[in-house]
Order: C-alpha cells, then structure tokens, then sequence
C-alpha cells in the first residue's frame, strides 16, 4: 500500500518537475537520492567517480523528464540508470588509467599528523584497504551502500543491487565477520578490526 502512494507522489512529481516545477524538482531529488547515492558508491571506491555517476543520473533524468513510460517506476529507472553509468565509467576509466596507478594516492599530503601518526594510520588503512578487497564483489558493495548511505532503506538497496530484502541483514553480517576475520589475520589490531 505504501509502495502504491510513492509510485503515485513520484508520477506526480514527475509531471510537475516536467513543467518546470523547481520544488518538485527538489522533492524527486531529496527523495531518491540516498538510492541513487547508494548505487552509485556501491560500484566504484572513489568518491569522485561516485558524484560523477550521481551526477549523471539525475542529468539523464531531468533529460527525459516529459518521456519516462513508467513514470510510477522512478527509482527503479533511477536505480537502473545509475549503474549503468557505474559500468559505462568504469569501462571509460579502464582506458584511460596506467596500469598500476592507484588515483587514491594522487591527494594532497597531510602536514597535520607527526610521521609517526600517519605511518600507524596508513599501515591500517592499506590493510583494511586489502582485506575489504579480498572480501567477494557482492559483500564490497553491499558494504559500500550500507557505509555511505545508511539511511537507504532495505527494500532500497535491494533494488539497487538486484538482492532479496530478507537476505541483506544477514548477508552484512556475514560480510562483516569475514570483513573483521581478514584484517585480524592481516595483524590488525583488534581494537581497529572490531
């Protein structure tokens, strides 16, 4: 019943939104994007990228505002069109990067931290980096969703990565324990791990 009264308020956001309506507009947007967001980390580690496919996705959707065949499937579209900006940046990323060259580490350096802090700091995040890399796609972005947008909702995320609802609980602690299982073997200290 819930799901019918979005699909209605989304169908009608969508008409106002189409002519010209700016708080409509905004509306669609404060709604959908936790999802969107969601998606959108789910399949990259890099937050650059991530705002690139957001961005994407909401130019494609006010591009196609007036011509949307179900409009009551919004975030379905939304969802849709997301990850496959995810796959078309990632496929352009491929030919464009050096192999080896992680862009992670093309930051500015941090002055703030003595040598000793940011040794200790970097030797746990590499590890974690590793271990939450060793983990199975599925988990990386089941985690990547859940970290970056915790207030998208279950039936959410099981849009955005195809999942049962009833599986994700289970499946993040899963995911976690192995997650927390990796990096102690990696000699993380227990304190970080947990």
């Amino acid at each position: 019943m819930h799901e019918v009264g979005e699909a209605r308020t989304s169908t009608v956001l969508l008409r106002r939104a189409a002519s010209g309506d700016q708080q409509a507009w905004q509306e669609l947007v404060d709604r959908n994007a936790p999802v969107v967001w969601g998606v959108s980390r789910a399949f990259t580690t890099n937050n650059a990228d991530a705002e690139d496919i957001y961005q994407a996705t909401w130019l494609l959707l006010a591009e196609n505002l007036g011509r949307l065949r179900e409009p009551e499937s919004l975030s379905g579209w939304l969802v849709t069109t997301a990850r496959r900006e995810s796959m078309r940046l990632r496929r352009a990323r491929r030919r464009e990067s050096p192999v080896g060259l992680d862009s992670g580490d093309l930051g500015p350096p941090d002055h703030a931290e003595d040598p000793e802090h940011k040794v200790l700091r970097a030797m746990t995040s590499s590890r974690l980096a590793q271990s939450f890399a060793q983990l199975p796609q599925r988990c990386q972005q089941l985690l990547r969703v859940l970290a970056v947008a915790p207030e998208t909702t279950y039936s959410q995320v099981s849009q955005a990565l195809g999942m049962p609802r009833g599986t994700i609980g289970p499946k993040k602690s899963r995911c976690l324990a192995e997650l927390r299982r990796l990096m102690l073997a990696a000699d993380v200290p227990e304190e970080v791990a947990g």
